[in-house]
């Protein structure tokens, strides 16, 4: 008996709605049978929260004096960069997990992979050392000015990526969730 070959898809989610909009399209055109799924989120590097360093009143009093209340607080309880990358780590996870749960019983091969740093790199170079076919995503359809300063990560990816991108503009809900 053949070894079945599966043709990866790399999926970008980024936690909107929006970026999960590409899931029922991809369900649509892309066999369970003959495609795997691979479901990425990329994140920014947390960054922990630690007080500013206390100062003394005076030079004559040698009571610590802290920037804030806030400040204060932080003293006795800093929240490092590592506690806040295992809490985020495991909320991404535990996101992607239940997209992957869904498109697991409609039947397809499913992964998932979080990763920190800049989205746009951080997709192309795990499309590139994964072996992905194909990389299907929505884009937040900026234009304009807001497009010029915050850039487009879909369009990073479509200049930098040597597998072809699917790009879906994603739909604008008609009305607000009460």
């Amino acid at each position: 008996m053949a070894t079945r070959v599966l043709t990866r898809v790399l999926i970008p989610l980024d936690g909107s709605d929006f970026s999960r909009q590409i899931l029922p399209v991809v369900r649509r055109f892309f066999d369970p049978h003959n495609h795997e799924l691979v479901l990425i989120r990329v994140a920014e590097h947390p960054v922990g929260r630690t007080p500013h360093p206390p100062r003394p009143l005076s030079a004559e009093i040698g009571i610590a004096m802290y920037e804030s209340s806030a400040d204060l607080v932080l003293a006795a309880h800093p929240v490092y960069a590592s506690q806040e990358w295992e809490s985020l780590l495991v909320r991404l996870q535990d996101e992607l997990g239940m997209e992957a749960e869904a498109l697991a019983q409609a039947g397809y091969t499913v992964s998932t992979a979080t990763k920190f740093g800049d989205p746009a790199r951080e997709i192309v170079e795990f499309a590139q050392n994964n072996n992905i076919a194909l990389i299907a995503m929505t884009t937040h359809g900026r234009s304009g000015l807001s497009r010029l300063i915050s850039g487009s990560v879909a369009q990073q990816i479509v200049r930098e990526a040597y597998a072809p991108v699917l790009l879906m503009r994603p739909v604008e809900p008609l009305f607000e969730e009460l």
